[in-house]
C-alpha cells in the first residue's frame, strides 16, 4: 500500500543564516515520501540562491513573492502550494529530529491537526538547552490541549506552527486565512478544532532556534508573581494596551465570521470581544470587568487562581481610566 504523502510548507524571509541546516533536517527524515515547497517573502539576502540550489539538487520547490505579504500570508501562500496528504509546517531557521514527520504520521489519529511539545532551544551560538518556561504549556496542553478545545484557542493560541502537522481537509476551511490574524498557527488550530478536533503529542520533536533575528521571535520574561504584576500593570496603562484590544477587536471579528463555530463558541467570542472593546472607550469599567471574569479561565496564562483575576481587574481599571 502506497505511503501518503507529507507535504512541508516552508515560509522564509531572509534566512540565509540558518536555512541550510534547517533544510538539511528535513531532508534527513526517516518518513517517507515527502515534498517540500518554500513560499519566499521578498527576500534581499541570498535566501533563494539557496532554494535554487536545492531545488535543482533535492526537486525542493518554491516561489518568491514580488513584495513582502507578512508571515500568515506568507505561511497561507506556502500551503496553497502543497500537494499532500498531510502537511507540516516549519520556520526556516529550526532543527528537525529525523523521526519528527514519523512520530507525527503515526499519532495523528482522527485528529484533523497534531502538534508536539516545544521544550529544546538553540541560540545564535549552537548552545542548546532545555527551558523550563515551556513546561507551563506543556502542562496544559497535557489537560486542555487535544479534541476540541475551541474556546481555549479563542481566547489564545498556545499552538507553535513549528510543531503543526495537519490533514488536507483543513485547506478547504481555513485558507484565505482572515486579514486580521496575525499569526497563521492560531487559526489553523481554532479550525480544526471545529473539524476532527486536534491531538497534543507530548514529545520533542524539534529543536527551536530562538534569536532576535528571527521574525517570530519574543523572548518571555521570566515567570514569577513579581513579573506578571510587572506586565498587567504595564500592560493596563501604557499605549500598548490600547493597542492590544484594536488589535484583538479585529481578530475576533474575524473569528465571528468562522461558519463553524456553535452558538456556545459565539457568545464566549462575543463576551471577549466586549471585553477588548471597553478597553477602547472609558465609562464601560463593570462591564468590562464582568465580560473579563467571564472568559479570563479560558487563557493559557491565567490558569491559577490570582491570575483569573487579572483580566477582569485590567479591564475594571483600564476601562476606567480610559
Amino acid at each position: 500500500m502506497k505511503s501518503p504523502l507529507v507535504s512541508v510548507a516552508i515560509a522564509t524571509w531572509n534566512g540565509e543564516r540558518f536555512l541550510r541546516e534547517q533544510l538539511d533536517t528535513i531532508y534527513a527524515q526517516t518518513r517517507r515520501p515527502l515534498e517540500i515547497v518554500v513560499s519566499d517573502d521578498a527576500s534581499t539576502d541570498g535566501t533563494v540562491d539557496i532554494l535554487e540550489q536545492y531545488s535543482r539538487s533535492q526537486g525542493l520547490r518554491y516561489a518568491v513573492n514580488s513584495e513582502r505579504v507578512g508571515l500568515a500570508k506568507n505561511f497561507e501562500r506556502a500551503i496553497a502550494m502543497t500537494s499532500g496528504d498531510f502537511i507540516a509546517l516549519c520556520d526556516q531557521d529550526d532543527l528537525w529530529k529525523p523521526h519528527k514527520i514519523a512520530w507525527l504520521v503515526d499519532h495523528i489519529g482522527e485528529a484533523t491537526l497534531i502538534y508536539n511539545k516545544v521544550a529544546e532551544y538553540i541560540d545564535l551560538n549552537g548552545h542548546q538547552r532545555f527551558d523550563e518556561k515551556s513546561e507551563t504549556i506543556s502542562r496544559f496542553a497535557r489537560v486542555h490541549g487535544s479534541g476540541h478545545p475551541t474556546r481555549y484557542l479563542i481566547a489564545e493560541n498556545w499552538i507553535v506552527s513549528h510543531t503543526v502537522m495537519f490533514k488536507r481537509e483543513l485547506i478547504t476551511h481555513a485558507l484565505p486565512i482572515p486579514a486580521h490574524q496575525r499569526f497563521h498557527d492560531g487559526w489553523l488550530a481554532l479550525v480544526a478544532s471545529k473539524l476532527g478536533g486536534v491531538t497534543y503529542l507530548d514529545e520533542s520533536l524539534q529543536i527551536y532556534r530562538q534569536h532576535s533575528e528571527s521574525f517570530t521571535f519574543a523572548a518571555p520574561p521570566a515567570n514569577t508573581a513579581a513579573n506578571r504584576w510587572l506586565r498587567w500593570l504595564s500592560g493596563s496603562f501604557k499605549p500598548n494596551w490600547r493597542s492590544r484590544c484594536i488589535s484583538e477587536t479585529a481578530r475576533l471579528q474575524d473569528v465571528l465570521g468562522l461558519a463553524l463555530l456553535d452558538p456556545d463558541d459565539r457568545m464566549f467570542t462575543a463576551d471577549l470581544l466586549d471585553y477588548y472593546r471597553s478597553g477602547l472607550e472609558s465609562g464601560h469599567a463593570w462591564r468590562s470587568f464582568c465580560s473579563g471574569a467571564r472568559v479570563s479561565g479560558s487563557f493559557v496564562t491565567q490558569q491559577g487562581l490570582l491570575a483569573r483575576w487579572l483580566m477582569p481587574l485590567k479591564g475594571l481599571i483600564a476601562s476606567s481610566s480610559g
